[in-house]
């Protein structure tokens, strides 16, 4: 593992003024050793197996640190990933993944070959919700992070993405698939302020490409921007008790009907509300400096008077109980407060808000 470091004065400034870039490759270790290596650095974001024990065991990342996004080339022998509830709540980590196909596949471990991401095609991660993949041997990628809060409000269906395959030859993915080349072969040359120019154009050609393969491909862009608005006005008010759907639609000067429309796509108004309180409930439960706030309270705080139904919804949409995440998330501090680490691809995906 190498973060670009020189004992040249020249050198080094020459570095410190260019994007932060990390590379990790087991050439050169034995088996046990390129094993362990690679347990201990993905394992941050999943549970991983090398699916065929007989064969040599190698892999090698290269990342970019773009900022708020992360950009990683990836390239290992076949493999299986889990993301369980368990671990959701223990990092909660709230980011979606855009990974590249670049050479063999990559798809759901219980789907069939046309869930399976093949060269040139996209295969999408939620890092919110559950996973159980795999993938071939002489597996290739390209890798892009971004935080849930950056891509949401683009999406028509944010939280519909996970384990997508994403069609190479449609064209909006063919475009991302040529900028995310570009950009991984040009990160190198980047200066920071460079770097955080292209963060929001890479960002809305990401949801560009996502949208074009939900339902409603020939929806106005003008809605989807006023649907992007309308969700950063009502995420700035989620703890308003007062915040209704009369209240939103005149803001904007649209009709209660035009905003329910817009929103179809997240299950409607309300649907969006209760998950966007759930989110932050989630984020407080996890929080150390709120461990002193009962489960009750936070309840009350997010829009649910009853313990009892913020308990219901909160399990349906993660799977997991709020007690549970807070006894997770304690698990999670214990381990990252362990010494090392903190200059991987991984930790830096852990750190991005």
């Amino acid at each position: 593992m190498a973060e670009g470091a020189n004992s040249n004065p020249t050198a080094a400034m020459t570095a410190a003024s260019r994007v932060r870039h990390v590379v990790m490759d087991t050439r050169g270790l034995g088996q046990k050793e390129a094993v362990a290596a690679w347990q201990e650095s993905i394992g941050v974001l999943y549970d991983v197996r090398q699916r065929s024990k007989g064969d040599p065991f190698s892999f090698s990342a290269d990342a970019f640190h773009l900022g708020e996004i992360v950009l990683t080339g990836y390239r290992c022998v076949a493999h299986s990933f889990d993301r369980t509830r368990a671990r959701i709540g223990r990092d909660g980590l709230d980011h979606i993944t855009l990974q590249l196909c670049l050479r063999g596949g990559h798809g759901r471990r219980d789907g069939g070959s046309a869930d399976q991401a093949n060269p040139g095609d996209f295969f999408i991660a939620d890092l919110a919700q559950a996973q159980a993949t795999a993938t071939t041997a002489e597996f290739d990628s390209l890798n892009l992070t971004i935080p849930r809060r950056l891509l949401a409000p683009l999406l028509k269906a944010p939280d519909e993405q996970n384990l997508r395959r994403i069609r190479g030859d449609a064209p909006l993915a063919a475009l991302l698939r040529n900028h995310l080349g570009g950009l991984y072969a040009g990160a190198g040359r980047m200066s920071p302020e460079e770097a955080e120019a292209i963060v929001q154009p890479t960002i809305e050609l990401a949801a560009a490409a996502l949208n074009a393969s939900v339902a409603e491909e020939n929806a106005a862009a003008v809605q989807l921007a006023l649907t992007g608005q309308i969700g950063r006005y009502i995420d700035e008010r989620l703890l308003d008790p007062a915040l209704a759907s009369e209240e939103i639609a005149a803001a904007f000067g649209i009709s209660t009907r035009k905003l329910y429309y817009l929103f179809e796509a997240h299950g409607g108004v309300a649907s969006y509300v209760t998950r966007g309180r759930l989110q932050r409930a989630r984020k407080m439960l996890a929080d150390p400096a709120q461990q002193g706030r009962s489960i009750a309270d936070i309840a009350e705080l997010h829009g649910f008077a009853y313990r009892t139904n913020f308990v219901r919804a909160f399990r349906k949409l993660f799977g997991i109980t709020p007690r549970e995440v807070r006894a997770h998330a304690a698990e999670g501090r214990r381990m990252r407060d362990d010494p090392g680490g903190d200059t991987t691809m991984w930790h830096w995906i852990r750190q991005l808000r």
